[in-house]
């Protein structure tokens, strides 16, 4: 399915629960709770509870977007544009920026 697609749905997931009007403190919360079950998955290497995950999480973001009154598609476009041209070096596994 179409991203844009599912970022509606999910944002009519919250809107159905009374959910999308909010601070976003109990999605941050809430983003905590699912990064550490990301955590545990990575750990048993359980790719179905990695999938759901990584779902669960992003999820969440759109709910966090939704009540601060942000767009996630806009969120993820900036994200981006920091990172598209940035130099710097993989050490484990892992992009460091050049300062």
């Amino acid at each position: 399915m179409e991203m844009e697609k599912l970022i509606n749905k999910v944002n009519k997931w919250f809107e159905n629960r009374d959910i999308a009007v909010g601070d976003g403190l109990g999605q941050i919360k809430k983003l905590k709770e699912e990064v550490e079950e990301l955590e545990d998955a990575h750990a048993a290497n359980d790719f179905t509870e990695e999938v759901d995950a990584v779902g669960d999480i992003t999820v969440v973001l759109i709910g966090y977007c939704l009540q601060r009154g942000l767009d996630f598609a806009e969120c993820l476009a900036h994200a981006y544009e920091e990172i598209k041209d940035r130099t710097g070096h993989v050490k484990d596994g892992v992009f460091v920026k050049n300062e």
